[in-house]
């Protein structure tokens, strides 16, 4: 499915959705997702998803952990570390971002 939210708002969408939410707001995928957030906004995508945020946002991505066996989620943050505003990321093989 696919939900969107305004300014403030929050966006949930399932299995291979897309969630988008505006300024300051929260948008989450299930895993195979979408999720895009606007400035200082948070996206949170499940396993093998995209993860777009504006400036000062936050992108986070589900991963499964094989040596630890467990789920794991990374979290990075606009502005650091090379993460650009407004741009798509996933996780490479070695769970790092990357543009999508």
């Amino acid at each position: 499915g696919t939900a969107t939210a305004g300014d403030y708002g929050t966006a949930t969408a399932g299995y291979s959705g897309t969630a988008t939410a505006g300024y300051s707001g929260t948008a989450t995928a299930g895993d195979y997702g979408t999720a895009t957030a606007g400035d200082s906004g948070t996206a949170t995508a499940g396993y093998y998803g995209t993860a777009t945020a504006g400036d000062k946002g936050e992108i986070r991505i589900k991963f499964w952990d094989k040596k630890s066996q467990r789920h794991r989620t990374a979290q990075g943050y606009i502005g650091e570390d090379g993460l650009e505003p407004n741009v798509a990321y996933k996780l490479n093989t070695k769970n790092e971002f990357v543009r999508a």
